[in-house]
């Protein structure tokens, strides 16, 4: 699908290795500069899944050679891969004006910490330093007061996609254009590409404004229930209508004298029968519901087997293993899986590809101007894919029943799916509708859904079906299990898919019991996902070859961000870090603590000289590091860890939403989008996610009411007043 595409990578971030590794999954050649001696991941399951099918090159870019040598690779590449600050590419010679002025046709993509644009793009680019800063400690739920630590590396896995996405936009403009640019982001931007599902403030309408969080624990429960022996069952039911006294193996325990009255009540009902016996009933019932696992243990799960969400390889380092594949399942010919390079293994091998097209049209307006996409999802994990394609100046048209999308009830939520959207209400199981989904489907490139495909079908939107109408068309489809196994057709949703990835025990930190996750980071991973297949499919299409089908899916990427560990052949998992019990931080060098003024600051002392930098401002004892954390003010001890050379940054804390919205800096980098409603007045919403150069990121459209658009999308189509008029008279169109 990328064959032709050329990439250059450095870094040693996860964001970075992520997105690399989803374009070489895509075809692309990937080589990887390494410092001498080596990554010093090498060895570890994180190096070994972040970089299978890549080359390797060892570069000193600290010496003239060094530099030399990567300027001979980039000369023959199409895009530039790095988490190099500005200051520090502009040091090497590698700022965006340098580099458009040497390389015109060269993408350039820099993941780093804060926006490209930002006063703090100099800051660590740490995970848990981007989450303090940014405010994302706020939000998790915890068994204590206080902020508290995300294990999940949201802000990594969410700028990974974000990169891979708007490098092939950058493509898609050069295709048009001739010339290259930038496309960067940061952690800081993935971070709000997950937020807007509980960050949106509305000046009017159904969703009132968050208030700001009372300061005590949270340990959050939401149909996660222990069953007996100890394992949990995590069950998501969104309307709360399911009567849990229908399931057959809870008349046993009613007769026993259970009652589900109250909370409590459920809680000692769910306790006295197995996991097994609780999953067979809800899934009689056609209601999702999953264990919740340790993570790492779902690589042996069959469906993940049966899907390839995993895959067998011979590792140099580590040996025979099994690793989380990447979700990606096109009828498109990709390249065969191999594994992550021995240091220095390719990288010598001539590097001077026949060069991949590009135009000489003149650059767009926005980056996806003139690129049509309908959209026939609901709910989250597909539907947010094909919004930031509006964002990036896509027409998008959401098609949805004259009742509306089944999400609307939860606003946020699709709000944060629906921006620059525009709708059309139309009722695709009417007869009459056909003429009309016909000309959306030969007006559109490219084409999404998120239902079940037994429901698609009947609607006229399965592959077959959607090809009838535009046989060269781009089709994208999210599921929640995948199509290979034997679960193609049940319900999932986000909740059961933190359980089955582990993460629900592992953000509650060591010895607790799991907890709900907020916001939806399988859904909005799982949108990432697809929006990176629809721009590779876009990309591709442009480029001469044809209209790919491509799927992903919420089973497959909860299986892809177990990336941290692997399967030993002996059932065993790679090891990794964990959140302590405290949910304070990883070790006494990576963590958060709380000062004499009560504000809280985050530190990443990752290598030796700087834990020895670090316990030479807290003192040698590190059980003594709190105490001696909690007798400073947070002023006072960042500025000492500042001078000592410590990554360290404020917690954002107390009222963080309304704090990112007020900050007039976020408006000034359009960071924050500002749009009308007719439902919700104005709307808030967190802004850009990347960062094109001279070429704009502009918001046009709130997340649209039922139909708002619908005559005029209908005009554009060709209908004329009086077809719009019957039409709406037999109910085919709202």
């Amino acid at each position: 699908m990328l064959g032709a595409l050329r990439i250059v990578e450095i870094g040693e971030g996860q964001a970075v290795q992520v997105a690399g590794l989803m374009l070489s999954a895509l075809g692309a050649e990937v080589l990887k500069i390494e410092r001498p001696g080596g990554d010093p991941a090498r060895g570890q399951a994180r190096f070994a899944n972040w970089n299978r099918g890549k080359r390797s090159l060892v570069l000193d870019l600290a010496r003239p050679e060094g530099l030399a040598g990567l300027h001979e690779r980039l000369a023959g590449a199409d895009v530039l891969l790095h988490q190099f600050t500005p200051a520090r590419a502009k040091a090497l010679g590698l700022d965006d004006a340098a580099l458009a002025a040497r390389y015109p046709r060269l993408v350039t993509c820099g993941i780093t910490g804060s926006p490209f644009n930002h006063p703090d793009v100099e800051r660590s680019d740490d995970e848990l330093l981007v989450q303090a800063r940014f405010g994302m400690l706020y939000e998790n739920d915890g068994y204590r007061a206080g902020p508290i630590v995300w294990r999940y590396n949201a802000g990594s896995w969410s700028a990974a996609h974000l990169a891979a996405a708007g490098i092939l936009a950058r493509l898609i403009v050069r295709l048009q254009s001739g010339q290259g640019g930038a496309a960067h982001t940061s952690l800081f931007q993935g971070l709000m590409a997950v937020i807007p599902l509980i960050w949106a403030r509305n000046s009017k309408g159904p969703m009132p404004n968050n208030k700001p969080y009372p300061l005590g624990p949270r340990p959050i429960g939401q149909q996660l229930y222990e069953c007996e022996g100890g394992d949990w069952l995590q069950i998501m039911d969104p309307t709360r209508q399911f009567d849990y006294a229908s399931m057959p193996t809870m008349w046993e325990v009613l007769a026993e004298g259970a009652d589900l009255e109250t909370e409590a009540g459920k809680i000692n009902a769910f306790k006295r029968r197995p996991l097994e016996s609780w999953l067979a009933d809800l899934r009689a019932a056609d209601i999702a519901a999953e264990p919740a696992y340790p993570l790492g243990g779902m690589l042996s799960h069959p469906e993940v087997e049966a899907n390839g969400y995993v895959v067998a390889i011979d590792d140099p380092d580590l040996g025979p293993t099994i690793q989380p594949n990447v979700p990606f399942h096109t009828d498109a010919d990709l390249p065969p899986v191999r594994p992550a390079p021995r240091l220095g293994e390719g990288g010598e091998v001539d590097w001077a590809p026949p060069p991949a097209a590009v135009g000489t049209n003149g650059q767009p307006a926005e980056v996806l101007a003139g690129v049509r996409v309908v959209d026939f999802g609901m709910f989250l994990a597909g539907p947010m894919g094909p919004s930031m394609m509006g964002d990036m100046g896509a027409d998008v048209i959401k098609v949805e029943a004259l009742t509306g999308d089944r999400i609307r009830f939860m606003h946020r939520y699709y709000q944060a799916a629906s921006r620059s959207k525009r709708s059309i209400a139309l009722d695709l199981t009417h007869p009459e509708a056909k003429p009309i989904l016909a000309r959306l489907l030969q007006w559109a490139e490219a084409a999404h859904h998120n239902m079940r495909f037994k429901g698609a079908a009947k609607l006229g939107l399965s592959d077959e079906g959607i090809r009838e109408h535009n046989p060269d068309i781009a089709f994208n489809y999210v599921s929640a299990y995948g199509q290979k196994g034997t679960r193609g057709n049940w319900p999932g949703y986000d909740s059961i898919f933190n359980a089955i990835a582990g993460w629900e025990f592992e953000n509650a930190g060591a010895g607790n019991k799991p907890m709900f996750n907020r916001p939806g980071t399988m859904d909005v991973s799982s949108a990432q996902s697809a929006l990176v297949e629809l721009m590779a499919s876009i990309y591709a299409k442009r480029e001469g070859q044809r209209g790919y089908s491509t799927q992903t899916s919420l089973l497959g990427i909860s299986a892809m961000t177990q990336g941290e560990t692997l399967l030993f052949p002996d059932g065993s998992l790679a090891e990794t870090y964990h959140l302590n019990s405290e949910q304070t931080g990883y070790s006494p060098y990576h963590r958060i603590f709380q000062c004499a003024d009560g504000n809280w600051i985050a530190v990443a002392a990752l290598t030796e000289a700087r834990r020895a930098a670090l316990r030479s401002v807290l003192g040698d004892a590190e059980s003594g590091f709190a105490a001696a954390a909690g007798a400073q003010s947070s002023a006072e001890l960042v500025t000492a860890l500042e001078t000592a050379g410590v990554p360290c940054d404020h917690v954002t804390f107390e009222d963080a939403e309304n704090r990112f919205f007020d900050n007039p800096l976020h408006r000034e980098l359009n960071l924050i989008s500002v749009l009308e409603q007719p439902v919700y007045g104005t709307v808030e919403q967190p802004g850009a996610f990347w960062c094109f150069g001279d070429i704009p990121v502009v918001f046009r459209h709130a997340a649209p009411a039922i139909g708002q658009h619908t005559d005029e999308i209908m005009g554009e189509l060709g209908f004329s007043p009086d077809e719009i008029a019957a039409y709406r008279e037999k109910k085919v169109i709202g």
